[in-house]
């Protein structure tokens, strides 16, 4: 029982959050792993206090073995004062060699694509929507996307 506890503790310990971490959200609610055409993924979230230069990486999640190299996205940023702006996005998956871009363990890969910084992360609430403009019905094998606020180191 003992070992457990310890065990636990130190999984908890390696675990534990980044302190370059202002928000990370990851959504894996994708049935038979497909991204459907008409499915938006949105994220809110309030940042507390201002804070200096700040990364927005998108993550995205993948069966190994992805059959396109790149995947069309649109991210839609909208800032505590109201102002939207839109980024077309080509994630990228896979290099020229064909070798996975991202950091894959078995059959399961974690991409992050920086694609906006800001200046200054200003306090508020943000909305940050990702939409998939994969030209078919659905863009299949995909375990999850989400979003990752980091500041600058």
């Amino acid at each position: 029982m003992k070992a457990k506890l310890i065990l636990f503790a130190l999984v908890f310990v390696l675990t534990s959050c980044n302190k370059n971490e202002v928000y990370d959200e990851f959504n894996r609610d994708f049935t038979d792993n497909r991204w459907e055409s008409k499915d938006v993924k949105s994220f809110e979230f309030e940042n507390m206090q201002s804070e200096g230069v700040c990364e927005l990486k998108l993550h995205f999640g993948h069966i190994s073995g992805f059959q396109f190299k790149e995947v069309p996205l649109e991210v839609e940023i909208t800032t505590p004062d109201g102002k939207t702006e839109t980024l077309p996005v080509a994630m990228k998956l896979i290099d020229d060699s064909g070798k996975d871009l991202g950091d894959c363990s078995g059959d399961v890969c974690d991409v992050f694509q920086t694609i906006k910084t800001f200046e200054k992360l200003e306090k508020g609430k943000y909305k940050v929507a990702v939409k998939s403009k994969f030209t078919g019905p659905y863009l299949p094998n995909v375990l999850g996307v989400g979003i990752l606020i980091e500041r600058k180191k």
